[in-house]
């Protein structure tokens, strides 16, 4: 992980690291740089726009033909950390083991179909974080969300949501009359669904999310939450 930081952080530079670092040190040089905006980043393959600390838009900065993007941003994304030292005028940056999707452990009476949904369930948790816009949360998890309804019954602030059903049955729709957000125990139990992505939006940002599925360890359907406070409970779901 360290080379790969090492060879991103050659090729954008270390100028605009902490944005505005210490502009009175000494050996500071005016130069003449442009702002382009239509530039477009990737982050492991997929859409990526740099923030600041208050979630502007950065934009990459173009200097003598050679594009720039900001290091900080950059390292943060990819779960390192990068600090200024104001005394020793350094940039410190730490980086993090390479994190790899969490695979849940075989569960007794597991089957492969169990296995590939665990999977899918992990990758979801993995991916999703609050605070992500539709494009990035579609981009993640490489899916179409379809546009749900609450029925007026949620009351978290939320102002629309979304769902993804995974490992859907073809032809298969949840009973006639049954709201997105509650959980589908007749597709569930019969594996016409293998599991129901529930997603709560506030401002076109992800607010809150829940997974029901069967857990192969008791037979029962859980319901995954992660809640508005981003806490998170995974439990048997009373029908």
């Amino acid at each position: 992980m360290k080379k790969k930081y090492m060879t991103l952080l050659g090729a954008c530079g270390l100028a605009a690291v902490l944005g505005a670092t210490s502009y009175a040190a000494g050996g500071i040089e005016k130069i003449e740089a442009y702002l382009n905006p239509d530039i477009k980043i990737t982050l492991d393959n997929e859409a990526w726009t740099a923030k600041d600390g208050e979630g502007k838009a950065l934009a990459p900065v173009i200097i003598d033909g050679t594009s720039y993007v900001p290091a900080k941003a950059v390292v943060e994304a990819m779960g390192g950390q990068v600090q200024w030292n104001n005394d020793t005028k350094t940039i410190a940056i730490t980086s993090v083991p390479a994190k790899e999707t969490p695979v849940t452990p075989p569960q007794s009476g597991e089957t492969d179909r169990d296995k590939q949904i665990a999977q899918k369930i992990a990758e979801i948790k993995e991916k999703l974080k609050p605070g992500l816009t539709r494009e990035e949360v579609a981009a993640k998890l490489q899916v179409k969300l379809e546009d749900a309804t609450d029925n007026g019954d949620v009351e978290n602030g939320s102002d629309s949501f979304s769902k993804v059903a995974y490992f859907k049955e073809a032809g298969y729709e949840r009973p006639e009359g049954t709201p997105d957000h509650v959980i589908d125990y007749e597709g569930l139990n019969n594996k016409k669904v293998g599991a129901n992505l529930f997603i709560g939006w506030k401002n076109d940002k992800l607010h809150f999310y829940s997974i029901s599925y069967v857990n192969p360890a008791d037979k029962k359907v859980h319901l995954f939450v992660v809640g508005l406070d981003g806490t998170s409970d995974d439990s048997p779901a009373t029908n």
